[in-house]
């Protein structure tokens, strides 16, 4: 449609003859054909107080088809210039921001697939840590395991007689029994074969035993995988529909 055309379109729709806009215009009947039939192009104050007899917006008035059929000529009118240009600037920015949210959709998708997918932040292992007891601060840490040699080291078989020998061995196997307080720690987080921690009267040493560690199925892997191909769709989709709805003129 040219600027003829949608002049003489909304005259009709409007219910006006030529005189009569051309009136309420301020203009000769003559001039308003001649606009009417494209053999002459409005200025700027023309072209306002034609579309004020309207009561249209200019920014109703030059419309997508408009501009793409008469865009040569409407350029020559200051107001409808800087229109389509300001118009350009803000469809530039809206598809810079649609190509931005897809992209940024795109990497989250992948992002998130890969966490889920790895299980990077959600471990599905869990490791399983145990201590016999608490070591002393003057202990070795094999206490629990080698306290004869450690605690009888001293004793000769000469000064003591085979009875002593074996009531102190007794009484110092029930101590150690009695402090044997197995402790189990479970966690996703691998502290390598063994880890210590400060207690109260010592340290407890855990170690790692891999026999008891297991597998555990956490959902929130799956959902993050299954959110990730969502994601990755809809950036996908995103560029499909900026094609269509952003096209250069």
């Amino acid at each position: 449609m040219t600027l003829g055309e949608k002049l003489k379109q909304l005259r009709q729709e409007k219910g006006l003859s030529q005189p009569e806009l051309a009136a309420e215009a301020g203009i000769e009947q003559s001039y308003l054909s001649k606009l009417e039939n494209d053999k002459s192009l409005p200025s700027n104050d023309i072209l306002r107080k034609i579309l004020a007899a309207f009561q249209v917006s200019l920014s109703d008035f030059v419309t997508d088809e408009l501009v793409q059929k008469d865009m040569s000529r409407l350029k020559q009118i200051p107001d409808v210039e800087q229109l389509i240009a300001q118009k350009s600037q803000n469809q530039f920015t809206q598809r810079r921001n649609f190509l931005l949210a897809a992209s940024i959709s795109i990497v989250l998708a992948a992002t998130l697939f890969f966490i889920g997918y790895s299980k990077l932040i959600f471990n599905e292992y869990v490791y399983h840590y145990e201590s016999i007891g608490v070591v002393k601060d003057d202990e070795p840490a094999d206490i629990f395991s080698r306290w004869e040699r450690y605690q009888l080291a001293g004793l000769k078989v000469s000064d003591i007689s085979s009875d002593e020998m074996f009531n102190q061995r007794n009484a110092l196997a029930l101590e150690m029994a009695k402090r044997r307080v197995t402790l189990v720690q479970m966690t996703p987080e691998y502290k390598g074969p063994s880890f210590t921690e400060t207690v109260a009267g010592g340290r407890r040493i855990y170690k790692l035993d891999n026999l008891m560690s297991k597998k555990i199925h956490r959902p929130i892997n799956s959902w993050l995988q299954v959110l990730g191909v969502l994601l990755f769709a809809s950036g996908i989709m995103g560029f499909v529909l900026e094609r269509r709805l952003f096209k250069l003129n």
